[in-house]
């Protein structure tokens, strides 16, 4: 236990040096001989103690020092792995919340009881399909089953769910156009009184799927 002290102090040190850095660091470096590359990597090593190399796949493998002892490059290794590990945690968090943003976005744009069950039913299943669009293809086959396990019911439990849910926007679109109310948004079509469970989810998992890549191309630029 005396022995690990030093390098837990030192990992540490070597995770607040990795939180420093820039978040979005990049370096170009143009070598013209063996003897510049070879000068350059030993700079790289001093330095940082390991270095990316990425193949022609897109895969980064990382190259560690191991001049200085096996401790120095474990806690390099360590270290990095860390680091790796929390970004793709982070950006698994950003890219599951942007998700739900977008689902309440658009199921915000129209008349639903949030209060009912298959509400909440609705928020996941086209929270997942737009993870993986194959899911609609049918929807009774696969996504019914995977909502059921997750909501401890049976897939006809939750086609009954989110259809009384679409018969109750049905019924309030219809009411809303009877009163002359201004309508936000509207899925039931003129002369329609139902709205079908597979069709409607489709659309909406298609609007949500085009507002993500939307705000994709609105974030790059």
């Amino acid at each position: 236990m005396i022995q690990d002290q030093p390098i837990r102090s030192d990992m540490k040190s070597e995770q607040t040096e990795q939180l420093a850095r820039p978040k979005d660091e990049f370096g170009f470096y143009l070598v013209a001989s063996n003897r510049e590359l070879l000068n350059h990597v030993e700079k790289l090593m001093n330095r940082h103690g390991l270095f990316g190399v990425m193949d022609s796949s897109g895969r980064v493998h990382y190259v560690v020092d191991g001049r200085k002892g096996s401790p120095y490059a474990t806690r390099k290794i360590l270290a990095t792995a860390e680091h790796l590990l929390r970004e793709e945690v982070h950006r698994e968090y950003d890219r599951q919340a942007h998700i739900q943003r977008a689902v309440d976005t658009i199921l915000g744009r129209y008349l639903f009881n949030v209060h009912l069950r298959g509400y909440r039913l609705l928020q996941e299943m086209i929270r997942l399909i737009a993870e993986d669009i194959s899911l609609l293809n049918p929807i009774s086959k696969r996504l019914y089953p995977m909502i059921a396990e997750r909501y401890k019911m049976t897939p006809y439990q939750v086609e009954r769910n989110v259809r009384y849910l679409f018969d109750d926007l049905a019924r309030r679109e219809i009411q809303a156009r009877k009163s002359r109310e201004d309508l936000p948004s509207s899925l039931l079509c003129l002369g329609a009184s139902r709205l079908p469970v597979a069709r409607t989810v489709s659309r909406l998992a298609e609007m949500v799927v085009d507002f993500l890549a939307q705000t994709e191309i609105r974030g790059k630029h």
